[in-house]
C-alpha cells in the first residue's frame, strides 16, 4: 500500500451531525498494528469537544424527535 509522507488529518470527530476537526486542532497518528507505518492522522478530542457533543446530544433530545422515536426504529 501506498503511504503518504504528509497527511491531512480526517475530521474524525462527529457531534451535532457534522464531522469535524478537534476544538483544539489537536491530531493524533494512528499506527497499522502489523508493522507500526502510519496509516492515518485524525483529529483527537478533548473536554472542550465532549462538552460540545453532550450540548449536542441534549439539544437533539430535548428538541429533536429522538425522545418521540420507537425503541425498534431507534435501535435500527
Amino acid at each position: 500500500m501506498a503511504r503518504q509522507t504528509e497527511r491531512q488529518a480526517q475530521q474524525t470527530i462527529h457531534a451535532g451531525g457534522q464531522w469535524r476537526d478537534a476544538a483544539s486542532g489537536a491530531t493524533r497518528e494512528i499506527l497499522d498494528p502489523a508493522d507500526a507505518e502510519p496509516f492515518a492522522l485524525v483529529a483527537e478530542g478533548d473536554e472542550k469537544d465532549v462538552d460540545l457533543a453532550v450540548e449536542a446530544a441534549r439539544h437533539a433530545f430535548d428538541e429533536g424527535p429522538w425522545p418521540r422515536t420507537p425503541v425498534a426504529e431507534r435501535a435500527a
